[in-house]
C-alpha cells in the first residue's frame, strides 16, 4: 500500500541541523523544539539526523539516519527513507523540492529564544530575563515537554528490553530513588557535590521499607561516592563514565552508538525512580518529561553562586577564567564532605563578571576567529 501524506498537513519538514556539541540531552531537547515548531505551522516533522548533522552520536555502522538508532519515526510510517521512496514516485504529490527546512541559524534562534520552545534551564533570553516565578516556569516547561515526548518520541524497542531487564535485575520491590548528578565539562550552570545530596538521601531513606538508589552521572569519581557513602544500596548503570573534567561524548574508545544509548538508558532508569533528585541538565529534565508524575528537587535551581563562581545574569561559557568546568571546581575535595555553596570570588572574577557586557562580544569574536584559523592550519 503506497504512503500518503496526510491531508491534515500543510506540508512537511525535515529536521535536519548542525548538532556538533550537542549532548544526547540536548539533541533531544533541539528535537522537541523543532516538532514544537512544525505544530505551530502544521508541517509533518520527519527526522534526518546524517553525517552532516555532526552529532557525537551518529553511528555509520547502524545506518545513515541517527535518530532512528534510537528512536521510531516521530509520525509513522514517516521516516525519512520511506519520504524518499515518496517523493521518487512519478505520482506522488510531493517530490524533493517540496520539503522544507531552515537553516542552522534559525533553527537554534527558535531553539533557544522562541517563547515556545521547551527550556530545560534558564539559559538564553530567560537568563536577561528571569521568570518571577521559577517553580511556575520549570512546571510550564515541563508539562510542555511531555506533551511533546508523549505525541511522538518512541525509544526503540531493544533499548527498551535493556532496560526492563536492567530494572527488572535490581529494582524489582524496591522504592527506587533516582540521582542525577553532572561532573565534567558542566560549566553552564552551578555545579552539585555529591555531599549537598546526602542530606536529602537520607531523609528519603528513612522513609523507605526496601529501597534502593540508583545513580546516574558522567563523573567516576561521583558514583563512587554514592558507593561510599550508601555502598550495597547504590546501583549504576554500566555507563562510561570521566575521570576527568572530558565529558564522555569526547572520549574516542566509545562507539557513537553506545555514547548515546548510555544516556538515553540513564534518562528512562531515572524517570521510573518514585523520586528524583537532580542537578541543572537535559537528562534529568527529559526524565520527567517522560513521567509527569515523577516527583523530583532540583538541587541547583537556588544556586547562584558555587565554589567560588557567578552563575547570574549575563553568564557565557566563554570566557574561561570566569567559569570552570564542573569537575575542576571539585577535583581537589572531599566529595563525601563538600558540601558549601562558596560565594567568595577573587578580585578578577569579580570584575570580569561586573565588565563582562563591554568585552564578551569582543571575546566572542576572538574566541571564533582563532577557532576559523585553526581550521585552516589543520585543512593544509
Amino acid at each position: 500500500m503506497p504512503v500518503t501524506i496526510p491531508e491534515n498537513y500543510a506540508g512537511i519538514y525535515v529536521l535536519h541541523m548542525n548538532l556538533h556539541g550537542a549532548g544526547f540531552g540536548a539533541m533531544v531537547l533541539q528535537t522537541l523544539n523543532q516538532i514544537r515548531y512544525c505544530e505551530r505551522n502544521n508541517l509533518l516533522p520527519v527526522v534526518n539526523y546524517d553525517a552532516d548533522c555532526h552529532s557525537y552520536f551518529y553511528d555509520k555502522q547502524r545506518g545513515e539516519n541517527m535518530w532512528e538508532q534510537y528512536f521510531e519515526p516521530l509520525v509513522p510510517p514517516f521516516d525519512y527513507q520511506n519520504l524518499l521512496t515518496l517523493c521518487a514516485s512519478p505520482d506522488s504529490p510531493v517530490s524533493i523540492g517540496d520539503l522544507q527546512n531552515l537553516d542552522d541559524n534559525q533553527m537554534l534562534h527558535i531553539c533557544e529564544h522562541h517563547t515556545d520552545s521547551i527550556y530545560s534551564f534558564t539559559f538564553a533570553d530567560w537568563r536577561d530575563n528571569p521568570p518571577e516565578d521559577l517553580q511556575q516556569w520549570y512546571r510550564e516547561q515541563r508539562t510542555k515537554g511531555h506533551q511533546m515526548f508523549s505525541r511522538y518520541i518512541r525509544v526503540k524497542q531493544d533499548i527498551v528490553e535493556k532496560v526492563n531487564d536492567f530494572y527488572s535485575q535490581h529494582f524489582d520491590g524496591h522504592q527506587m530513588l533516582g540521582i542525577h548528578i553532572r561532573g565534567t565539562d558542566l560549566m553552564y550552570a552551578p555545579p552539585v557535590s555529591p555531599a549537598e545530596y546526602f542530606p536529602h538521601v537520607d531523609n528519603w531513606l528513612r522513609r523507605q521499607n526496601r529501597p534502593k538508589i540508583f545513580v546516574a552521572t558522567d563523573q567516576a569519581q561521583y558514583l563512587t561516592a554514592f558507593q561510599q557513602r550508601y555502598s550495597e544500596l547504590v546501583v549504576g548503570y554500566d555507563s562510561h563514565r570521566s575521570i576527568n573534567e572530558i565529558v564522555p561524548v569526547n572520549l574516542k574508545e566509545i562507539p557513537p552508538h553506545k555514547k548515546g544509548e548510555d544516556v538515553l538508558i540513564d534518562t528512562i532508569l531515572l524517570s521510573r525512580s518514585e523520586f528524583l533528585l537532580k542537578g541543572a541538565s537535559a537528562v534529568g529534565e527529559i526524565a520527567l518529561y517522560m513521567n509527569p508524575a515523577l516527583r523530583c528537587l532540583d538541587l541547583a535551581t537556588d544556586k547562584r553562586f558555587a565554589f567560588g563562581q557567578d552563575y547570574g545574569k549575563g553568564w557565557n561559557g566563554v570566557l574561561l577564567s570566569q567559569t570552570k568546568p564542573a569537575w575542576y571546581l571539585l577535583k581537589d575535595k572531599d566529595l563525601l564532605k563538600e558540601n558549601k555553596n562558596a560565594k567568595s570570588q577573587t578580585r578578577l572574577q569579580a570584575y570580569l563578571y561586573k565588565y563582562r557586557p563591554y568585552f564578551s562580544p569582543v571575546a566572542i569574536f576572538i574566541h571564533r576567529v582563532l577557532r576559523y584559523l585553526l581550521r585552516q592550519l589543520r585543512k593544509k
